[in-house]
């Protein structure tokens, strides 16, 4: 039976690759009216890029691109399991190091290969049995989860999901730990400074509110100093400006002691400001993915 392939689609027209009943490749127009297709190849997928001008790609063209495309994925398959077997023989020596650098290798040839991950996260893991080289881990979990079957992922789960659980499981209770002693902590550190922080805020108060009181006076007097020809409230004037400056002064001196408590009262209730408080945003960081690896070794 004739097999068809529509290889292009256009406003106007389509192409179609039929492979006839003696297994040759037969290339043929398609009018738009017709609604029997079963695959559309983007020119972008056969390597011919539209560029935007008034050229048109040949039926040839477009066959010779698709036989190019399939002849490469061939090829690329062909090299990555050239790699696998050649990693699982490397495995079985006990070259555990050449054969997870040999399956990165064959990762790169084809992705898409599901065989590659479990025989990856065996090596990386001792056997299923050691996540210390975690990063790696969950990288290849992600692959597994991307790539692989339902069977693959349940079968390879199986093996170290348990393991996964149980360090899950003790971090869980580490940040419970790291949480409570780095909240005791806070506390502690919260009334000191909050004290701190309300005598540096009084203590500021003492000459800002003369300032304010004798700024106000000041400017007050400016506006009537020139309605004595004495000279009285000119000379009142001056004083009550001169004792504002050396309030407002005073202020600036006391703010720096106020900002810098204030500035220690908001980094209090920062868990990154403290060491302890970093440990236990690592550790929470770690929970979590701790978590995204036991969902990736569950097939849905």
């Amino acid at each position: 039976m004739a097999e068809e392939r529509l290889i292009d689609d256009d406003k106007d027209k389509k192409y179609r690759i039929r492979v006839n009943e003696d297994g040759e490749e037969e290339l043929e127009i398609v009018h738009g009216d017709d609604e029997e297709r079963e695959e559309v190849v983007e020119l972008e997928d056969l390597g011919l890029d539209d560029d935007g001008d008034e050229h048109e790609f040949t039926p040839e063209e477009l066959a010779l691109a698709r036989r190019k495309q399939e002849a490469e994925e061939a090829a690329r398959r062909s090299k990555a399991e050239e790699l696998l077997q050649k990693a699982v023989t490397l495995a079985g020596e006990g070259n555990g190091e050449y054969a997870l650098t040999t399956l990165d290798s064959a990762r790169r040839e084809c992705p898409e290969m599901t065989e590659i991950y479990p025989l990856q996260l065996s090596l990386l893991t001792k056997n299923f049995s050691d996540i210390s080289r975690f990063d790696e881990v969950l990288a290849a979990s992600r692959d597994l989860k991307k790539y692989c079957t339902a069977e693959s992922i349940a079968e390879v789960g199986a093996k170290l999901a348990p393991v996964v659980q149980k360090e899950l499981d003790a971090r869980s209770k580490l940040n419970e730990q790291l949480k409570a002693e780095n909240e005791g902590k806070k506390a502690e550190r919260r009334v000191r400074f909050k004290a701190a922080f309300k005598k540096s805020l009084a203590l500021f108060f003492i000459p800002f509110v003369p300032f304010i009181a004798l700024l106000c006076a000041a400017i007050y007097f400016s506006t009537i100093m020139f309605s004595d020809t004495e000279g009285v409230y000119l000379t009142v004037t001056i004083v009550l400006a001169a004792l504002a400056a050396l309030a407002f002064i005073i202020s600036v001196i006391l703010a720096r002691p106020l900002a810098r408590n204030a500035r220690r009262v908001k980094l209090n209730e920062s868990d990154s400001s403290t060491s302890l408080g970093r440990s236990y945003l690592e550790g929470v960081e770690q929970e979590q993915k701790l978590k995204e690896l036991l969902n990736n070794l569950r097939a849905d």
